[in-house]
């Protein structure tokens, strides 16, 4: 695992924390303190926080709809859709008495890496997706870092909510002189 190594607003000890790493298709809600961490290009990453419990929620989801890709789903698949990932994340938060107007909701993601600007792209599907369905289960977004070229790197503190990330740029062949 990479831990950031200066000392960040927040994260200073987070070296003493569990640490998890999630791939594509992962999620889950934490309600343990947790630094968790993942790095997005087109795909998307929703972060819950709810304050008065203190605990966090994340996915990295790869496709927008699951009703969209009804053949090739299996069982546990529900964290690689968009909004499959939500709707978990809200019906965990939902069994322990967390409504989804209380939890500060955050969106990243949805890059173009392969400059593709349009709006048929698979990060600007991911992104109106995810801001579909969370304005559709009530859920406000207090911030959002999605789009553009460039992938992030997110650390996510599941106890405070806060967020570090981390932005890079992907280049091409043209661009790297190959």
């Amino acid at each position: 695992m990479i831990v950031p190594t200066q000392a960040v607003d927040g994260l200073e000890d987070c070296r003493e924390l569990p640490h998890d790493y999630l791939l594509v298709g992962q999620g889950g809600v934490y309600a343990a303190p947790t630094l968790v961490q993942t790095v997005l290009g087109s795909c998307v990453s929703v972060t819950m926080y709810c304050a008065k419990y203190r605990w966090g929620g994340i996915f990295h989801a790869l496709l927008p709809r699951i009703g969209d890709f009804p053949g090739s789903r299996s069982s546990g698949d529900q964290y690689r859709y968009v909004d499959s990932s939500i709707w978990s994340l809200l019906r965990e938060f939902a069994k322990a008495g967390i409504s989804a107007k209380s939890l500060e909701c955050k969106v990243f993601g949805g890059a173009s890496p392969l400059h593709q600007n349009c709006d048929a792209s698979a990060g600007n599907r991911n992104v109106q997706v995810a801001m579909e369905v969370l304005a559709n289960e009530g859920v406000t977004v207090s911030a959002s870092s999605v789009g553009g070229y460039g992938g992030r790197k997110l650390f996510f503190r599941t106890d405070t909510g806060l967020i570090l990330q981390k932005r890079f740029q992907v280049k091409t062949c043209r661009d790297c002189g190959s």
